[in-house]
């Protein structure tokens, strides 16, 4: 027998034995055999060069060999079922069309389109159930099966591959993009992407338009466009918009020339992370108001990505057409996002709450596919580092496009022009401070505002107080405090202003305070998140009102449900009349999975001033295809008591995506829309593509086989087509053509990505990149190009052993390559065994992983070495012996000694 590396696979062997020796010596069966427990053997399955399962057990037959039919069909995870009291087993194999249906009563045996009657000796009876012969397995199952006793092995040959690998497939996928993404980007090699004087623009364009028909207003006929672009300009990045409305008529055009630098160091003693002209987004303040985007310029030194304010954030990236978007905060459920005319998700204004706060955005896709991005905050390690400075400065012209077609209404409470300088200084690790200078042109008055502000750590709080002043008068503080007692975060605020045009609206006298919770509820096993906010504000003309919500997110199934309710209640003043009635009114949200369709959903009841249900909507997603899917929705206003309904369907091509929507209500109202989106690559000609190029950035990889491992494509060297990329938690969607490229979009702007290659993808099991990881940092509209070569590659085992020559079992094992980078892990095995597979050309080096080492009480340093070359692609090891830590300690403590003694 064969080696054998899996302790529940010689459990296996070892129960077998004893029931075959319980029930008795022999079972018989066919004319001159019996099953002997001490014949039976075990063979490990395996189908190009993977190991499936724990293994099947076997008996020798006087044909050939017999496999337990039960252990087949688990180990190749086959839906069948074995009735022994009537004899049959019914199910199918790898497809549906496969059906296999075994009658050994009638002596019939039906597989797919084709039926035969029971071979003598293609099923015998043993103690564990049945046993099926290797030839009439290969029959009916359509592969070939062939057991090598000898060497313990079970060998399957399929053409296509089966189910059972491609999920094998999937797990290792999974956990090797898991693995990349939380690597250390700064110790890999990083793909520079200089600016150049003139990159020709990506463009997307979304084109839609429609009829409608009203009862009231006849036929109505509208019809949108807008185009995307993104690229470069004396050394500069760029994006552009150009607009329509409804009619058709130009109505925005938006410019914004820009350069972003995670690392700093633009615009020489400026030392900036980022500066913009054109269309620039103003300064948000917690007291001045939201930043507004209009023309004009602006430059920080600010990291790219932080909390929009300490108790606030943003999220927003790519989301294709098709899919959709959902966003929790430490396991709320708290919104969804469909793909508007970008194809991007929004989520603005999200709270945060003290100390750790898990964001996962989870996006589903029309076949089924799921992406998360998870994003970890820290509120209360977010001051500005000691020493250092950060600033923001700009002046812009807030809801003014570069170019207006339009006359734009002007709001009286936004200024015709704004400039913002702020300036915050870290103190010490816990403390910083911020000065804030903002003057505004209005209608009918100039006004300077002059805002200063303190941020100190407390212990578990953090708390943040400010004050501002303008040049007529006008006062306003604030102070907030966010901490956690226990398992309950809270937050506190109040903020009193006094003639101040407070968030930038009008001039009034202002006091309001706000508490906000958050805490888990633990219902048995389960913990359900819970958060509740009241807000009073009262105001100086005697009004004043009261605001509460709650919300509760749970996950049932396979469904993620929030509920929330919410309370407004008005209070007059004195000399007005009595108080208007309060408002009550609930909320639910959910989505989840019924087999193949996508459901969610949502509904609002109002309790207060009068108890009615006031709307519902749901919608189902499903794909019929590959490229095609349908999207069905009802939705109910109880107000205006109309129903709709819709059907879209959604086709995509390998150059555009295309939806069409018909949408019917119960007043009579019937409408048709389509929407097409589709751009334009200017890395392949202006080809057009489905992909959206120009509002995120983008990889465009290369793959071929590095023959001489110089590290460069010469022309003869070939490329390599259907192999997979990776970048960061993401897979393409599809591999790489003939000319071994692949284009991978919808990348986060500015957010370092490592980008690899599955192996698994890969034809020749004898390949490997060359690096396993390239770090790239994408901008929008640019494509960086990258070169994934592939070398030969082989495999290193060896074996872990103890001081007596046991295996050492659940040690983590690292593969050092010549320069001492960790460039591979393995887990030791039962027996101590560790295997590296499709490791590439070179010399290493092995040791243990520095918290297996601590926890076992071993040194890491192991003596032992490998060189992997096309001579020998296999390099076994042999049994590598553990030093116990303590000994090293020990001859350290004798060598001082010693050296003492000799001064």
């Amino acid at each position: 027998m064969g080696r054998i590396r899996d302790w529940g696979r010689t459990a296996l062997t070892f129960m077998a034995l004893a029931s075959a020796g319980a029930i008795g010596a022999s079972t018989p069966n066919l004319s001159g055999w019996a099953a002997e427990p001490d014949d039976q053997f075990l063979l490990d399955v395996s189908i190009r060069q993977q190991r499936l399962g724990d293994g099947v057990r076997a008996y020798p037959t006087p044909e050939g060999t017999c496999i337990i039919l039960g252990d087949f069909l688990t180990t190749l995870d086959v839906p069948m079922h074995i009735d022994l009291d009537s004899k049959t087993a019914k199910g199918w194999a790898f497809k549906e069309a496969n059906r296999i249906s075994i009658d050994r009563a009638a002596g019939k045996v039906q597989f797919g389109t084709l039926s035969e009657t029971l071979p003598a000796g293609a099923i015998r009876d043993v103690p564990e159930g049945w046993c099926a012969d290797t030839n009439a397995l290969s029959r009916w199952f359509g592969i070939k099966v062939v057991p090598r006793t000898g060497g313990s092995v079970l060998l399957l040959e399929s053409q296509a591959k089966l189910p059972v690998e491609e999920a094998i497939a999937r797990r290792k996928r999974a956990a090797s993009i898991k693995k990349n993404a939380s690597l250390e980007l700064s110790s890999l090699p990083q793909v520079k992407l200089p600016y150049r004087l003139w990159r020709a623009p990506a463009l997307d364009f979304v084109v839609s338009g429609g009829v409608t028909y009203r009862a009231s207003t006849g036929t109505e006929i509208d019809r949108r466009a807008a185009v995307y672009a993104a690229g470069e300009i004396a050394t500069l990045s760029y994006t552009a918009q150009v607009g329509s409305d409804d009619k058709g008529e130009p109505q925005v055009f938006r410019f914004r020339a820009f350069r972003s630098d995670p690392d700093g160091g633009l615009l020489g003693p400026l030392n900036a992370t980022h500066f913009e002209v054109g269309d620039v987004t103003g300064h948000d303040d917690k007291l001045l108001g939201p930043g507004i985007n209009g023309r004009g310029v602006a430059v920080t030194n600010q990291p790219l990505f932080q909390p929009a304010a300490f108790d606030r954030t943003r999220f927003e990236g790519d989301l294709p057409a098709g899919w959709e978007a959902e966003i929790y905060r430490n396991g709320q459920l708290l919104g969804f996002a469909e793909a508007g005319d970008d194809e991007r998700y929004h989520f603005d204004d999200v709270q945060l709450v003290y100390g750790d706060n898990q964001v996962d955005i989870v996006l589903y896709g029309p076949q089924g596919q799921i992406r998360t991005r998870t994003e970890n905050v820290n509120v209360g390690q977010d001051n500005v580092p000691k020493g250092e400075t950060w600033y923001w400065a700009g002046v812009n012209q807030p809801g003014k496009d570069i170019i207006n077609f339009q006359d734009v209404t002007d709001d009286p409470n936004r200024p015709n022009l704004q400039a913002t300088v702020a300036v915050a200084h870290g103190i010490d690790a816990k403390t910083s401070v911020a000065l804030l200078v903002q003057a505004v042109m209005l209608d009918d008055e100039n006004l300077t505002y002059v805002e200063g502000s303190v941020r100190r750590s407390v212990g578990r709080a953090l708390v943040e107080v400010s004050a501002a002043r303008d040049t007529k008068g006008g006062t306003a503080a604030r102070a907030q405090v966010l901490t956690k007692l226990g398992d309950v975060a809270l937050s506190a605020e109040a903020i009193a202003t006094n003639n101040f045009r407070y968030e930038g609206d009008r001039r009034e006298s202002v006091h309001e305070a706000r508490l906000s919770a958050d805490a888990p509820i633990k219902i048995g096993r389960a913990s359900i998140p819970a958060h509740a906010d009241v807000r009073y504000t009262e105001k100086a003309d005697g009004t004043s009102y009261l605001e509460a919500a709650g919300r509760l997110s749970t996950h049932i199934n396979r469904f993620n449900l929030s509920g929330e309710v919410h309370y407004l209640r008005n209070y007059a003043s004195t000399d007005s009349g009595p108080d208007p009635p309060g408002e009550l009114e609930t909320s639910l949200i959910g989505s989840g999975r019924v087999g193949p369709v996508r459901l969610r959903g949502t509904a609002t009841w109002e309790f207060q001033p009068q108890s009615r249900f006031k709307n519902a909507e749901g919608s189902a997603y499903w794909s019929a295809s590959q490229n095609a899917d349908f999207e069905a929705g009802v939705s109910y206003d109880a107000l205006t008591r109309v129903a709709r309904a819709r059907l879209t369907h959604i086709r995509r091509f390998d150059t555009m995506a295309l939806s069409v929507t018909g949408e019917a209500a119960s007043d009579g109202a019937l409408a048709l829309g389509f929407n097409l989106n589709f751009s334009l690559d200017p890395s392949h000609g202006f080809g057009l593509s489905r992909q959206t190029l120009a509002n995120a950035g983008a990889v465009k990889a290369r793959v071929y086989r590095d023959l001489n491992d110089n590290g460069r494509r010469d022309l003869d060297e070939p490329l390599e087509k259907g192999a997979l990329i990776t970048t960061g938690s993401r897979l393409a969607e599809h591999g790489t053509d003939a000319h071994g490229e692949v284009m991978v979009a919808g990348l986060s702007n500015y957010v370092p990505v490592a980008v690899g290659i599955d192996t698994s993808s890969l034809s020749d099991p004898m390949l490997a990149p060359r690096q396993a990881l390239q770090v790239v940092t994408p901008r929008p509209g640019i494509a960086a190009e990258v070169d994934i070569p592939l070398v030969g590659a082989g495999d290193i085992e060896g074996a872990i052993v103890r001081d007596g020559g046991d295996g050492f079992e659940g040690l983590d094992v690292e593969l050092l390559d010549a320069s001492g980078k960790v460039v591979a892990t393995a887990r030791t095995d039962f027996d101590g065994f560790f295997l590296f597979e499709r490791v590439a050309y070179g010399h290493y080096g092995v040791r243990i992983a520095a918290e297996s080492a601590r926890v076992a009480k071993v040194a890491q340093a192991l003596s032992a070495s490998a060189d992997i070359t096309s001579a020998r692609p296999v390099v076994r090891m042999g049994a590598i012996r553990v030093v116990p830590a303590q000994q090293i300690a020990s001859a350290d403590m004798v060598k001082e000694s010693s050296n003492t003694t000799l001064h």
